[in-house]
């Protein structure tokens, strides 16, 4: 694998080709993590963390391990009727064969319902994962915000028709 500093022309083009490989896969992963949030499939959720995994929500609210973060995940989003994550802007900060470090910036959404509040909140998930047997896995995610606005919750026009969520 290669540092994020090495400049391209530095590599021959099997070690290229891994590195570009590994660097979809981590992000493949990141943003298979918006997808099972918010579809509520808490089962592929949990499994694309590490069996240790630690989840930083801040504040000292450190969650550890998949159980765990089974009952968070299925505790928190059972709040919401609708949930929608936007990944973008990921930085690799460390890669090589066995482990990434990664910053990705975030802007999610969340609605509770009819009576409820809409939350829209931007901020960043500061990850650090690593390749197990069968893929990338996430080992530690430290949420953080830079921002958050909420109001109330507002029906869908019946023009648009909501994406399938579980119901937990």
């Amino acid at each position: 694998m290669t540092t994020p500093e090495q400049a391209p022309g530095d590599l021959d083009l099997a070690v290229a080709v891994q590195t570009l490989l590994a660097r979809q896969q981590v992000t493949d992963t990141l943003h298979e993590y918006s997808r099972h949030v918010d579809t509520c499939d808490v089962d592929a959720l949990v499994g694309i963390f590490t069996e240790d995994a630690v989840f930083d929500y801040g504040h000292g609210r450190v969650f550890t391990g998949r159980k765990t973060l089974d009952g968070l995940f299925r505790e928190v989003l059972a709040k919401y009727a609708a949930t929608n994550h936007h990944c973008s802007t990921t930085t690799f900060l460390a890669l090589d064969a066995e482990t990434a470090e990664t910053i990705t910036y975030v802007y999610a959404f969340h609605d509770s319902g009819p009576g409820g509040q809409h939350v829209h909140v931007w901020g960043r998930y500061e990850d650090r994962l690593v390749r197990e047997a069968d893929r990338w896995r996430i080992a530690q995610r430290r949420v953080r915000v830079a921002g958050v606005e909420t109001g109330d919750s507002q029906p869908v026009p019946e023009r648009f028709e909501r994406y399938q969520r579980a119901v937990l």
